[in-house]
């Protein structure tokens, strides 16, 4: 869904963990993110391998049913924007 809003730009994120608060973790992409999160619950004990790779193939598929079903883009310049800046 992050990919289908913001793009494949890099993307400078932080992310701290709430059981460890004083942890912060930086990231320049959302896949990058998208693996850490999963790799941890592998690490931790939590998942196997294969649930984390049917895992990652039930998110995308739920993320491309709601981006092609419940988003919908806006032509700016259609939407009153009569000079075409954006606003």
């Amino acid at each position: 869904m992050l990919k289908a809003l913001f793009g494949d730009k890099p993307y400078q994120l932080n992310v701290t963990p709430e059981v460890l608060p004083e942890i912060v973790r930086s990231s320049d992409s959302f896949a990058a993110v998208e693996k850490e999160a999963s790799l941890s619950r592998i690490y931790a004990g939590q998942h196997f391998p294969s649930h984390e790779n049917a895992g990652k193939s039930l998110c995308s598929a739920v993320a491309d049913v709601i981006v092609y079903n419940c988003l919908t883009s806006v032509d700016r310049r259609n939407d009153g924007d009569r000079d075409g800046d954006g606003y």
